[in-house]
Parts: structure tokens; sequence; C-alpha cells
């Protein structure tokens, strides 16, 4: 099913659980590439947002809370369709990486042995994503406090991929 690219793909109240949200993004079509719909049953999205967020945490809608955000499943689902193909081993660079839930998705793909940074402007996301990563043991994915306009670019052209 064709869909625009800046509209949500459900009502925002369709899915209590990260299994749900997956079942409507692959129904809407948001979701169309095994790898990434495996990738997104294996990260749970509520597991990166704050605790006690319940079925909020799945709606297809951008959440924020103080300086921490995700933004919607629809969104994140195409953004990781487009950067497909995505191999084991390949780099990825996450600017304004926030809780770190595209990062660890990112990381399903490209695995353990793969650089894999993220970079945000507010040191409390900084500290979200980095417990997140490490109580799932997700080595691989490290997280850096800066300011994208402050990136050496041609530091910066040694990745793969780039969101």
């Amino acid at each position: 099913m064709a869909h625009h690219p800046f509209r949500p793909v459900g009502t925002g109240r369709e899915s209590l659980d990260n299994d749900g949200m997956v079942d409507t993004l692959v129904r809407h079509g948001a979701l169309q590439n095994p790898r990434c719909t495996a990738a997104f049953r294996a990260v749970d999205r509520g597991y990166f947002w704050v605790p006690n967020a319940g079925a909020s945490a799945y709606a297809d809608m951008p959440v924020r809370q103080g300086k921490l955000h995700q933004s919607a499943p629809h969104i994140y689902a195409r953004a990781l369709e487009a950067l497909m193909p995505l191999k084991p081993g390949m780099s990825f660079l996450n600017i304004g990486s926030g809780t770190g839930y595209f990062s660890c998705l990112v990381a399903e793909l490209v695995g353990p042995d793969s650089i894999n940074d993220g970079i945000d402007i507010w040191q409390q996301n900084i500290e979200h994503s980095k417990e997140r990563v490490r109580r799932l043991q997700k080595y691989s994915v490290e997280f850096t406090q800066g300011n994208v306009y402050e990136l050496d670019v041609n530091l910066c052209m040694r990745y793969d991929r780039i969101y």
C-alpha cells in the first residue's frame, strides 16, 4: 500500500506493544524489507522511552519529555528502509541521536563489529542512550555529546551511512 511519506500510518492509538506497532507499520507499508521488520521486532521502542509510558511509546506519533525525544515510528521505519542496504561491518553516524532507539535499530542490521556512533547536543540524551545500550549489551553503539555544526566533515566522510 503506497503511503505519503510524512503522514502517520495509523491513528496513534492502534498499538499497545512493540509487536502491535510493527504489525501496523507493515500493514500500512512503512516497513517492507524483512530485515528492517526483524530489526523493529528485535528492538522494543518502549524500552528507549521513559518508564511507565505504557502504550504511548508505541503510538505512531512523536514523543517528547524535556529534551528527550523520539520521532514517530513510521518516520524511523521509512528512514531505516531508505538506508538499506545496511550490511554487517558498515559504519553509521546518527546526528541528533535522541534516545538511542534508531541507532539500536541500525545495530541490528550492521552487527556488533561495526562503527555505530550517535551524537546529540543534550547531555541528558547521551546519558539516557548510553544507559539503554549498556543494558542491552550493544557495545558497538556509542554516543557522544556534541554539536553537528562543529563536526569535522573530513572525519565524518568515513561513515557508510549518516542519518
